[in-house]
């Protein structure tokens, strides 16, 4: 199981930026993220024990009530109709929504193709700026009301956070350089087919963006990243989206967040000319492919296996 992995929605060079210029809640949100790691890495070690048992992929909402517990106090669980609460509602909707995507698209069974439990802790922290899968749940802050609001309305964010979990059990894609940008690009993809799914949208009719629905009032852009037009999302946005401009540096884990842009803007491009009914079964095919520690090129090598034989079954 990948060590690395933090998995959270806002990366940290974007953190770093809204710190320099002065946010609280963005140094908060980058001092948890060693912690959400302590715990991915406890978390992923205990997995690796644990019996594979089959189930339903039933859903549980927690609220956190603002604190840094989570599964503090269950507010609505599978079956139970709608509570007071939205954002409650709108993880709960989400997740279904993608459960039943998986299992008609792709006959898998979330998250671990087994149908484990659908955990989700709202209200995280106070002021919270980020959302995070952690090794076996998922956690949305509140925002702070001024760079960021809610993560927990966001169809994307959610479906992101949901596709860590899937991609952790499927190809362990480690969280580093190149494989760790495949594993943020897969998260973006399935953000942004579950939202254009649920909006009953075409590629054409889209936006692209990933996290727009989450941008306060103060924020110095419109989402946290462009797949159709990678580096332009906000000020902080360095995407790449050609090999030409690759970031070969050491932060955001050597670029995971930051290189992912160059694959989303494949993705777009083939979604446009081909369709996401072809390019969502493409990726999900030649995920189910890749290892741990595949980089650009396995990937595209597995993306044109994967078409051939589609080509050739008609």
């Amino acid at each position: 199981m990948c060590k690395k992995c933090i998995c959270s929605i806002v990366p940290p060079h974007v953190l770093s930026g809204l710190a320099k210029d002065g946010s609280e809640s963005s140094k908060i949100a980058l001092a948890d993220l060693a912690s959400i790691k302590q715990k991915r890495e406890a978390t992923l070690a205990s997995l690796t024990k644990k019996e594979v048992k089959k189930s339903e992929g039933n859903r549980y909402v927690y609220d956190s009530q603002n604190s840094w517990e989570l599964r503090k106090k269950l507010i609505r669980k599978e079956g139970e109709t709608e509570v007071e609460d939205n954002d409650v509602n709108t993880v709960y909707d989400t997740s279904g929504f993608m459960r039943d995507y998986f299992k008609s698209t792709f006959k898998y069974n979330l998250l671990d193709g087994n149908g484990m439990d659908l955990i989700f802790s709202v209200h995280y922290r106070k002021d919270y700026i980020n959302a995070f899968w952690d090794g076996d749940e998922m956690a949305f802050g509140d925002g702070d009301g001024k760079d960021f609001v809610a993560f927990s309305n966001s169809i994307d964010v959610i479906a992101h956070e949901l596709m860590h979990g899937v991609t952790q059990f499927i190809a362990n894609l480690q969280y580093y350089s190149q494989s760790g940008a495949l594993n943020e690009h897969f998260s973006d993809v399935f953000g942004t087919i579950i939202k254009q799914r649920v909006l009953n949208q075409t590629p054409e009719e889209a936006d692209w963006l990933i996290g727009n629905d989450i941008i306060g009032p103060s924020f110095p852009g419109e989402a946290l990243r462009s797949m159709k037009a990678p580096g332009t999302a906000n000020i902080h946005d360095s995407q790449p989206d050609h090999m030409d401009n690759y970031y070969n540096g050491n932060d955001d884990n050597q670029g995971v967040h930051i290189n992912s842009g160059i694959p989303n803007k494949a993705f777009y491009l083939a979604s446009i000319k081909l369709g996401i009914e072809i390019t969502e079964q493409i990726w999900f095919q030649t995920l189910k492919k890749l290892w741990a520690t595949a980089n650009f090129n396995d990937f595209f090598e597995i993306i044109l296996e994967v078409t051939t034989e589609m080509i050739n079954n008609n």
